[in-house]
């Protein structure tokens, strides 16, 4: 949730309507599949429930943590594949539920929301710059003193910041 990428909320799920929706070589079609969203209110739930997760991430602030935080070629192209992955999910949730946009149909979270990201989005920020410093202090041997307490301290508030942030309440 930090990256706010969520991957436990629906990683895998779009994987799995994908051929249904795309192909019709699943164990249902998608005619099927928004008969159940219209008809099945635990079905029902648990798509809108996706897809208010998703409306609390961010592909964009997700890539700003790999662009700045990951060195390595191949963890790269796995925050890559992972925001693809992110939108045929978004897509394939879309397409049965009808939607414009993940829970376009709760605009009180929509307004929450957007009233919350600013605030987020700037906690983000700073957590990837903190994190940033940390290592390069961590590496440099400089694990104590004001400024890497300082550092610790704008982590973990962060952290703190952005999972209250997160909630679905206020």
């Amino acid at each position: 949730a930090q990256t706010r990428l969520n991957l436990p909320a629906w990683l895998g799920i779009g994987k799995a309507l994908e051929g249904a929706l795309e192909k019709g070589s699943g164990p249902v079609d998608r005619e099927t599949l928004v008969a159940m969203y219209k008809e099945w209110p635990w079905f029902h739930t648990t798509v809108d429930l996706i897809e208010m997760l998703m409306a609390k991430s961010d592909r964009t602030i997700a890539a700003h943590y790999d662009e700045r935080l990951v060195a390595d070629k191949d963890l790269l192209e796995l925050g890559a594949l992972l925001r693809k992955r992110f939108e045929v999910t978004e897509q394939s949730l879309l397409t049965i539920s009808g939607h414009k946009a993940p829970a376009d149909d709760y605009p009180d979270l929509q307004r929450s929301l957007k009233a919350r990201a600013h605030y987020i989005d700037v906690l983000n920020v700073i957590q990837v710059e903190a994190l940033a410093r940390l290592r390069a202090a961590e590496a440099a041997g400089a694990t104590s003193g004001f400024d890497y307490n300082t550092l610790r301290d704008a982590l973990l508030l962060t952290i703190n910041g952005i999972a209250t942030g997160m909630r679905n309440s206020g």
